[in-house]
């Protein structure tokens, strides 16, 4: 297979030009160049200023920090930031650096509760020192009965160190090549990997981002992201320190209660950066009033970052038509595509152009293949852009691990000076992610990214999850389309708050979804009728059915620390009845019994049949005459086998195999199923 035959990407960037080699050198750069420089602005009420930090106090707090850990610990210790959101928590983080100690970020644990990913994380890092704040210390240390190693360990309060000490501070000579900082992602499944970092990642991935978005010292981002993911961590806050710029922070869960004060203060600072995931953006497309949106001005965003899970642009211009009376178009809109084995940032477009997108036949992109087309009922996808600084991304049959072909979808491998070293004390799973050679070249080490995509024109395409591909005879779902057409199905139902994945019935797989529910909708439930708009959208959009549906609570479907679906786990607790259950709805597995759940009328039956037929015979709906004999259309013996048993099961009826086998037409089948249906009720 040529060159010219594969998808693979390798950026052509020569005479890259670091501004240094580790973060404790860059950060001094800008401490003696612009001293008074603002780089962080805390807003701990979401309106409100609590604390400026400029470069030269970064470099002071950040010396007295290391001197302390110094005292108790050594070079190359882990430290264990348990912060909440704001500006100890950056400083503790630098501290580290300029400590020559490894940071490890975690989330604080609430008030005498220690979460099983809290405990695998102290476990798997073996940290030393725990620095923290003098609350959450009391907090941990009324814990230790139930948690002994917290107990064995040193805890340092931020507030007890005294900037005095930064005139203790001995610089460790640090290079490239030092560990810097294990960051921890479950990604969407299992025990938290942690991905070790070292300096030259870090600032590789940071020039990489600069680059790539086009910034510089005159960067201001108005953000929200929690300091322990590394959107967050890296994109806006070690990115504004390496730039010498300047960032407002606001805690994520003012946010989630006010999505409006992002956009207030992206208007009071002038911002011209900040983002989020795909979910961000329709949170605030429905929880901000129109009637607010004149008071906001948006036009000074040069890049409105949108990454973290698959970008749809759907969801882009419909914020982008929102906003639009806050001076926001589309064009600002900066789709990209990264993950935390490579710092954060993997590929990343122009940025002085507009997002692109590409429509696929669906009906190919099932079989996992990729058919340019602009049919009506196709599927589009948004471009994430191409690899900056000598990184490398080749899409590689994930089976074979041979490259895919040009027209086929596969999973996306990474290689280049961004890529992680690999996971913290857990040498299988690094070689196995890690050490991966393309077979038949031996061309690698690569990282498998375990995401599935595909290249066109010089852009890449995220389409979903190897784990979370969903494979129904034959025919592949990804579980993030089905899950953004069943959640925006109801007004009862949470958008970007459902869990799709299959299960085994009767050796067979199935789907399952698992929906939660607006809090508003608890009290007036009408659950049938939620049931039959989402099985009606889900079979209208992708063509297949759901064995169970499954409607839960407000805020009980299981996330990981950024916001994505962990859809193994949400298989897991399905499996083992653990779910917070509102109301649920299982089909026969023989019959497919859901006539309670679907409309039955002449024209859904219509419609369907239509559907089925257009999907398989990959032709235009509109191009069916429903009086035409079905076999006037290509609709062979097996076909009208295949169509007999899914209309059978969907429909939850015994419908001869003659009926299918005969010239009949669409009309006379309807006339005939509705005959049968009735019979049936």
């Amino acid at each position: 297979m040529g060159k010219d035959q594969i998808q693979m990407m390798i950026s052509n960037d020569k005479g890259i030009n670091l501004l240094r080699d580790n973060l404790v050198s860059v950060i001094e750069h800008h401490a003696d160049r612009t001293p008074d420089k603002t780089v962080y602005v805390f807003l701990e009420d979401g309106e409100n200023e609590r604390e400026r930090v400029s470069c030269a106090g970064i470099s002071v707090r950040s010396k007295a920090i290391a001197a302390s850990l110094c005292g108790i610990g050594s070079r190359g210790d882990r430290v264990l930031l348990l912060f909440p959101t704001g500006i100890d928590f950056i400083l503790a983080l630098y501290g580290c650096f300029y400590a020559g100690m490894i940071a490890v970020p975690a989330y604080p644990p609430r008030k005498k509760r220690i979460n099983r990913r809290f405990r695998a994380i102290i476990g798997n890092a073996q940290p030393s020192v725990i620095l923290t704040t003098r609350k959450i210390k009391k907090d941990l240390e009324a814990l230790t009965g139930d948690i002994p190693e917290l107990g064995e360990l040193v805890m340092l309060a931020i507030e007890d160190v005294a900037d005095k000490m930064s005139d203790e501070w001995a610089d460790p000579g640090l290079n490239g090549n030092d560990l810097a900082m294990i960051q921890y992602t479950s990604g969407s499944t299992g025990e938290p990997n942690g991905v070790v970092l070292t300096h030259a990642n870090i600032i590789h991935n940071s020039e990489c981002i600069k680059r790539s978005f086009g910034f510089d010292e005159n960067l201001v981002g108005v953000n929200w992201l929690p300091n322990f993911h590394d959107m967050g961590l890296i994109g806006c806050l070690i990115q504004p320190a390496y730039l010498g710029a300047t960032n407002v922070i606001i805690p994520p869960m003012k946010f989630i209660q006010d999505p409006l004060c992002w956009f207030r203060n992206i208007t009071k600072y002038k911002a011209t950066n900040a983002g989020g995931p795909n979910f961000a953006y329709e949170y605030c497309i429905s929880r901000i009033p129109d009637d607010e949106l004149s008071k906001l001005d948006l036009s000074s965003v040069t890049t409105m970052f949108c990454g973290s899970e698959p970008v749809r642009r759907d969801t882009l211009a419909s914020f982008a038509g929102k906003f639009s009376a806050a001076s926001f178009s589309e064009r600002q809109f900066y789709p990209c595509y990264g993950l935390a084995e490579s710092v954060l940032i993997a590929t990343g477009g122009d940025h002085s152009k507009e997002p692109v997108y590409l429509s696929l036949d669906a009906v190919a992109l099932e079989k996992g293949r990729i058919v340019p087309s602009g049919r009506k009922h196709d599927r589009v996808f948004t471009a994430c852009g191409f690899p900056w600084l000598g990184m490398s991304v080749a899409i590689i049959d994930p089976e074979s691990k041979r490259p895919a072909a040009i027209d086929e979808i596969g999973e996306i491998w990474l290689k280049g000076p961004s890529v992680a070293k690999g996971y913290w004390d857990d040498p299988e799973r690094t070689t196995e992610r890690f050490n991966a050679f393309i077979e038949g070249t031996g061309d690698g080490p690569w990282l498998r990214t375990g995401d599935l995509g595909f290249i066109h024109d010089g852009q890449l395409y995220i389409t979903g999850r190897l784990k979370d591909l969903i494979i129904i005879r034959g025919s592949n779902f990804f579980a993030t389309d089905i899950e953004y057409t069943a959640g925006n199905s109801h007004d009862a139902l949470r958008t970007d708050s459902c869990a799709a994945f299959s299960v085994e019935i009767g050796q067979e797989e199935r789907l399952v979804i698992v929906q939660e529910l607006e809090r508003t909708a608890m009290r007036s439930l009408n659950a049938d009728e939620v049931f039959a708009a989402i099985m009606n959208t889900v079979v209208g959009e992708h063509g297949i059915q759901a064995f169970a549906i499954v409607l839960v609570s407000p805020g009980s479907l299981l996330k990981t620390t950024s916001g994505k679906v962990r859809r193994q786990a949400m298989r897991k607790a399905w499996i083992n009845k653990e779910l917070k259950v509102v109301a649920s709805r299982e089909i026969d597995p023989e019959i497919s019994n859901i006539a309670p759940m679907v409309d039955f009328s002449p024209g859904y039956l219509h419609d369907w049949l239509i559907s089925w037929i257009a999907w398989q015979l990959k032709i235009a709906p509109e191009s069916i005459d429903p009086d035409k004999p079905l076999s006037s259309y290509g609709l062979d013996s097996i076909m009208a086998v295949s169509l007999e048993r899914d209309v059978s099961r969907h429909f939850g009826v015994e419908w001869p195999i003659e009926s299918f086998l005969k010239d009949s037409s669409v009309n006379q089948l309807v006339e005939e199923g509705i005959r049968l249906l009735l019979d049936k009720s």
